[in-house]
């Protein structure tokens, strides 16, 4: 065979031509050779037959894998959207179940009964053989202990919702225990009140009592604890403060107040809560002022810039049924100044821990009482809210400040 020829023969014929010792004409070949030759041909056309179905056994293979993987992804997709819509309905489920009585409290029912439709839902999205894997289980346990944390959440929700709804009728009869105005002019007084509730209701409350011959009662009290219950025994209290003037018809000394209002936080609280209280009664004929103290934080006489305590003491009110109250009078003059105050007041923190004290209360009252009870309550008003750390207000405060006219 000559090389023009051998050129263009397959690479593979070539080696096996000469392999066979073919490759040349002059060398014929013998029968041994020629089926030799044949024998090597025949086995690469095998092989590569062999390969070709190979191959394509191959590709049906791979075909049929990304088939069932194509399958398997579009299954998996379809149960995940089922899980999203099945969340979905137990969050609208769960959301139902929050209802509110007929007093108007937010309940929590039937919580067991949604996690266990919810449990039931998952359990047929879950029921094929795909879902016996391990990353399937704990995708179903992740999510039937979503529901667990759902119930728990709702709970506090409606738990918290009843606090809050407690501290609204708290805060609504706080509201209606003080005086709608914050400013009263009477022919010989002017009072300044400021009232400020906390965010936990406690049991502050105040008020100005028109009497005859031209006296004036002004009474502070101070429940002790938080929330409905204090506000209640404050109501009690300013109940009995009503009746008592209406029924003596204004008759009546501070101690003998406190004293029939005693009677009614014993006989309401059972020493469960108990209350200061500090009444004054003006008289323009004798132009004194007689207070009565039941455990109260002392009132302020400010005169010509000297400051001092009105000091009576007695027991807190509701303390005990036998309770009887001293009082003390003092004289006042023209431009005389008197202060009344809760705990809340002195008690109040900055952001260090540090009190307001008393201390800072008679500096600021002294400075200011030239300018009178709306000069001196604002001043005191403004100096607490600049003192006290943001948000940290954890009592009511109530501040009443008489000037004499």
């Amino acid at each position: 065979m000559s090389g023009s020829a051998a050129v263009n023969l397959d690479p593979v014929l070539v080696r096996q031509l000469k392999k066979a010792g073919l490759l040349e004409p002059a060398n014929a070949p013998s029968a041994e050779v020629w089926a030799k030759f044949l024998a090597a041909v025949n086995d690469h056309y095998r092989h590569l037959n062999e390969d070709r179905a190979l191959l394509t056994r191959s590709m049906e293979l791979s075909t049929n894998e990304m088939e069932e993987l194509r399958r398997r992804v579009e299954g998996q997709r379809d149960q995940l959207s089922a899980i999203v819509d099945a969340i979905a309905e137990a969050l609208g489920l769960f959301g139902g179940i929050v209802q509110t009585d007929q007093d108007g409290q937010s309940v929590v029912t039937g919580l067991e009964y949604a996690k266990d439709e919810f449990r039931a839902r998952l359990s047929v999205l879950f029921s094929d053989e795909a879902s016996d894997s391990q990353q399937v289980s704990g995708i179903r346990t992740n999510l039937v202990r979503l529901a667990d944390q759902l119930i728990s959440l709702l709970a506090e929700t409606a738990e918290r919702a009843s606090v809050k709804k407690e501290l609204e009728v708290a805060r609504a009869v706080q509201n209606l225990l003080v005086p709608a105005e914050d400013l009263m002019e009477r022919p010989f007084l002017r009072i300044a009140g400021h009232f400020e509730p906390a965010s936990e209701c406690g049991g502050d409350w105040w008020g100005v009592y028109d009497l005859p011959d031209g006296r004036v009662l002004t009474i502070v009290g101070d429940a002790t604890g938080h929330g409905i219950s204090s506000a209640i025994i404050t109501g009690a209290a300013k109940a009995a403060c009503d009746l008592a003037c209406n029924v003596t018809q204004g008759r009546l000394s501070p101690s003998d107040l406190l004293k029939m209002m005693n009677a009614a936080i014993h006989d309401t609280a059972r020493r469960q809560i108990m209350m200061t209280c500090a009444a004054g009664l003006f008289d323009p004929r004798t132009r004194t002022l007689t207070v009565a103290n039941a455990g109260h934080h002392f009132p302020y006489h400010v005169r010509a810039g000297q400051l001092r305590p009105i000091m009576v003491h007695g027991q807190p009110l509701g303390a005990s049924s036998g309770s009887t109250y001293e009082s003390t009078t003092v004289t006042f003059a023209g431009d005389d100044l008197f202060v009344w105050y809760t705990d809340g007041i002195v008690e109040c923190e900055d952001d260090r821990g540090e009190q307001f004290s008393e201390k800072k209360l008679r500096a600021v009252c002294q400075r200011t009482a030239p300018g009178g009870a709306r000069a001196v309550r604002d001043a005191v008003v403004e100096a607490v809210a600049s003192f006290r750390k943001p948000g940290s207000q954890g009592d009511d405060m109530t501040l009443v400040v008489a000037s004499i006219t």
